[in-house]
């Protein structure tokens, strides 16, 4: 059963085994796999239960629709855009589909800096299996990569960089182009039509427009959660409450630990709401002589590793991913005003870009704000500054050898032009907030595990180190930056969580 409760009305007093709060690669996989087996769960969702029929492919009524803060969540200081899923679904159903797993040495380091003994390739193998199945992960197909996607991989092969066609999670992919705004025609395989609608079929109750406010534990035990039915604007109309001996808390990296400091738990160590990473992410865009329509197909096949060697220095390093935009989005992004910013608007059908992300070193904080905005500080150490400076340049270079005439990139207050043939020395050596428009669609890390309780929020399973029967399944968990796109390891290591939970259930149904 999915439930719009707004659509209802009045209050909500619910009991169950496991209560599940959020709906995207976390929560729906643990969800699915616990109501399969038997166990009543509800699952509590803050945002609305949207579908295909809703995805009307513009930006206007889509970015409220999908996104907190409909798509304006930033840092206190404004120097960060962080990008995070609000729907039924989560941030799987704006993704772009990037299908990887957590780097080996990344999962190594993890085990070896952060004591988490039984976390292993090996130990991962069977979720990892479960979850590629169940989101039917594939290779991208040669004639699936797009104009964009096909010029980038000529100027990498050109330069000589590293470079590959990745595997992603579509079925039927039409190849309209509008995946960040959600999928019309269901080709994307999010949680929205893979483990949200399994976990309805196995018995879930899944509960729309019901944000979780406050985690009741009795005796070190959770108990119940409690929370309002909230409208599209966050304001409550009404309350809910869901008694249950396991909570799992799969709410994203800012709301999660928003939510257990509002609680007052698990948080001995001192570590709830520290050790943010945000993947930052600058772009730099190149405009060629012809249109070359890179919002049309699929955003992102091609996938840049020349400039991260994890098995060297597991702690840092830049990927290069292309982009294309759809106009708001577009103008937003890039600085300048008035005519000039018309001139490079105009030439928008001859328009693609590359992203620089940052595998970050540097680390900020999520602590309570008003309900439902966490306050984000997040600042860039300098170090990290010149590795996305430097991305800048490696996207321009390989921007120009991919054929552009002209290449953007998006200083502040205006924007720096660079013309074929010029030199890229203009680039700034640095890029810190304030310097160029900075987002982050992967925040992590911010209640991470690890095995001393001490330094750490939950152990290698994701359970809590002070409160018995609460779990955590989001990218919260990660100990670090992950370097990689995180949607698949989010989802195996929830399926591991969920499978433990199982394994264990006598211990947690008193």
């Amino acid at each position: 059963m999915i439930e719009k409760l707004l659509e209802r009305g009045g209050d909500r007093v619910e009991s169950a085994d496991v209560c599940v709060i959020g709906s995207g690669g976390g929560g729906a996989v643990v969800a699915a796999e616990i109501a399969s087996a038997g166990r009543s769960v509800v699952v509590l969702e803050q945002g609305h239960h949207w579908t295909r029929a809703d995805f009307v492919q513009r930006e206007d009524q889509m970015l409220p629709r999908l996104f907190e803060e409909a798509g304006m969540r930033q840092t206190v200081d404004g120097g960060v855009t962080v990008l995070q899923g609000r729907c039924v679904g989560g941030s799987t159903v704006h993704n772009l589909c990037y299908a990887f797993r957590a780097p080996e040495p990344i999962v190594d380091m993890w085990r070896e800096e952060h004591g988490l003994d039984q976390l292993t390739p090996r130990s991962l193998e069977p979720s990892y299996r479960r979850v590629e199945a169940n989101l039917r992960v594939k290779p991208i197909r040669e004639d699936e990569v797009n104009s964009l996607n096909r010029l980038i991989r000529a100027g990498t092969e050109k330069l000589g960089y590293s470079g590959f066609v990745t595997h992603h999670n579509r079925e039927g992919c039409v190849r309209a182009g509008y995946c960040i705004l959600g999928c019309s025609y269901d080709a994307k395989q999010s949680m929205l039509v893979t483990y949200v609608p399994r976990a309805d079929r196995a018995g879930a109750r899944i509960y729309a427009n019901a944000r979780a406010e406050r985690i009741e534990v009795e005796g070190q035990r959770v108990r119940r959660v409690l929370g309002s039915i909230v409208d599209h604007s966050g304001r409550s109309r009404g309350s809910i409450e869901v008694s249950a001996p396991v909570v799992v808390l799969a709410a994203g990296a800012v709301n999660s630990p928003d939510l257990l400091l509002r609680s007052g738990i698990a948080n001995r160590s001192g570590q709830v709401g520290n050790n943010l990473h945000l993947h930052p992410s600058v772009m730099v865009v190149g405009i060629w002589d012809e249109p070359i329509h890179a919002y049309r197909g699929i955003p992102q096949s091609y996938y840049i590793d020349q400039f991260i060697d994890l098995a060297r220095d597991p702690h840092s390093g830049t990927v290069l991913m292309p982009i294309a935009g759809f106009p708001v989005l577009t103008a937003v992004n890039l600085p300048g005003f008035g005519r000039r910013h018309f001139e490079h608007m105009r030439d928008f059908a001859k328009m693609g870009g590359l992203i620089v992300l940052l595998h970050d070193r540097s680390s900020g904080s999520v602590r309570n704000g008003s309900l439902g905005r966490p306050e984000i500080r997040y600042a860039l150490e300098a170090g990290d500054r010149r590795q996305l400076a430097e991305g800048l340049v490696h996207g321009a270079e390989i921007l120009f050898a991919a054929g552009a005439r002209r290449v953007v990139v998006p200083t502040q207050p205006e924007p720096l032009v660079l013309e074929r043939g010029d030199g890229l020395s203009a680039i700034p050596s640095e890029i810190g907030e304030g310097d160029a428009p900075i987002t982050s669609t992967h925040p992590q890390s911010t209640c991470r595990m690890g095995g001393d309780p001490n330094t750490s929020v939950v152990n290698a399973f994701g359970e809590s180190h002070e409160v018995a029967g609460l779990f955590i399944t989001d990218m919260s968990v990660f100990p670090t930056s992950l370097a990689a796109p995180p949607q698949i390891t989010t989802a195996a290591l929830a399926d591991r969580t969920a499978h433990h939970i199982l394994a264990r259930w006598l211990e947690f149904a008193v």
